[in-house]
């Protein structure tokens, strides 16, 4: 190989010879060049961890995927999905970045407690700030000039996870890839399973401690999960702004609401700000908020 056709080699994917026709254009940004090799490596290692049967010979990362998301990255800026971006590219985006910032560390998910700090408002009442510390045992409720609340869980904690029960200590084996998870949280619906899939997505989301590679799981089961409306530039209850994704089912489940639930998303670092909801043919009409102000481990109640 010389200086001279050192390139030839790798431009053999579909459009090539267009790209090069159309001569040369200014490099990237660095930072979206650094953006793009860190999710390329990160794919790259994510794949090589799972087992692939010995059977198989053609490799499941292959080329056309490596541009395809650094391309996607580059389109991005760096920061999270172009303005009128669909529900899909924002929880894309959301996963990529809970991946990458590593939000919650997997390491700390040991710790006694799981700290969700919630601002709860319901129409016609007052609002009010609660930290609520989840253990595997018990359920502590801390809120400023009222009695601390306890419910205890002897025979350990769990989270409704399609038709069963998920403990705490079992909450980090689901599976990650999106499919599979799909599968587990869509179980014994006996309705809309989009719906189903939705709500308990976003327990787990705003509840559990769940490792950064099952919160980035998550997102992109929500990224396929149809029925979602995007809204950008919406602020939540304590005037944060972000994008909100509005869901509404034609189908109904046991235990479907009336009131369509709106999240509240900041793409740019995968959090989920809020999770509001309206009555069903009142848009614009909030009847109640849950506004997330912080989540993390914790040592203990104090």
């Amino acid at each position: 190989m010389t200086h001279e056709d050192q390139h030839t080699d790798v431009l053999d994917f579909p459009g090539a010879a267009a790209l090069q026709r159309a001569g040369r254009t200014e490099p990237l940004d660095p930072a979206v060049q650094a953006r793009a090799r860190s999710l390329v490596l990160g794919a790259i290692a994510a794949d090589a961890a799972e087992t692939v049967p010995a059977a198989v010979v053609k490799p499941r990362f292959g080329r056309g995927r490596v541009f395809a998301l650094a391309a996607a990255v580059a389109d991005m800026g760096g920061s999270g999905p172009a303005a009128g971006a669909s529900a899909a590219e924002v929880f894309t985006s959301m996963a990529e970045h809970t991946t990458l910032t590593d939000a919650y560390d997997a390491q700390t998910l040991t710790e006694a407690y799981w700290k969700t700090r919630v601002r709860s408002w319901v129409e016609g009442g007052k609002g009010n700030t609660a930290d609520i510390y989840q253990s595997r045992t018990k359920t502590v409720i801390k809120v400023a000039n009222q009695k601390t609340t306890v419910k205890s869980h002897p025979e350990g904690f769990s989270w409704q996870v399609g038709d069963g029960q998920v403990a705490w200590q079992d909450i980090n084996t689901l599976p990650t890839r999106p499919n599979a998870l799909r599968g587990v949280l869509s179980a014994g619906a006996k309705g809309s399973a989009a719906e189903q899939t939705v709500r308990q997505a976003g327990v787990l989301l705003t509840r559990a401690p769940v490792s950064p590679r099952l919160r980035a799981a998550l997102y992109r089961v929500l990224a396929d999960t149809p029925g979602a409306v995007v809204t950008e530039g919406v602020k939540d209850g304590v005037g944060r702004t972000g994008t909100q994704i509005s869901w509404k089912w034609t189908e109904k489940y046991p235990a479907h609401s009336d009131h369509n639930p709106n999240w509240i998303v900041r793409p740019s670092d995968g959090r989920l700000l809020e999770v509001n909801s309206m009555p069903g043919g009142q848009d614009g009409h909030i009847v109640q908020r849950a506004t997330y102000l912080s989540a993390g481990p914790a040592k203990t109640t104090g």
